[in-house]
């Protein structure tokens, strides 16, 4: 199973649309909840959870492209609810990102799950 730092385990993986919830690493890992595919999640819904993913992140957080200017956690997250540019290259990475992970968890996750 990945390691996870805690702020990571803050970050929820998924979303249940059914329960209006955020699904995280350890209620996966311990059988709580089960994973939501990314692939079931409309787009709004993928949206609010990259924003999620960001609100829990410390307010100095930064991320920058290769050549735009750097971006703090709040403006990364007007961003993404303005669909400008760089809020839609972020949701596509995360996705990507989110879909990567979500196949490890799955792989290492007991077959009773």
């Amino acid at each position: 199973m990945p390691k996870l730092d805690d702020e990571a385990r803050k970050r929820p993986l998924s979303y249940n649309r059914e329960r209006d919830k955020f699904i995280y690493f350890d209620e996966v890992v311990s059988g709580k909840e089960n994973l939501i595919p990314l692939d079931r999640l409309s787009p709004a819904e993928l949206k609010r959870l990259v924003i999620e993913r960001w609100r829990v992140l410390a307010a100095d957080t930064t991320i920058q492209s290769i050549s735009g200017p750097p971006y703090m956690r709040d403006d990364v997250i007007r961003a993404i609810e303005k669909d400008e540019p760089f809020g839609q290259m972020t949701v596509e990475m995360e996705r990507n990102y989110l879909r990567e992970f979500l196949a490890e968890i799955e792989r290492n996750l007991p077959d009773n799950q």
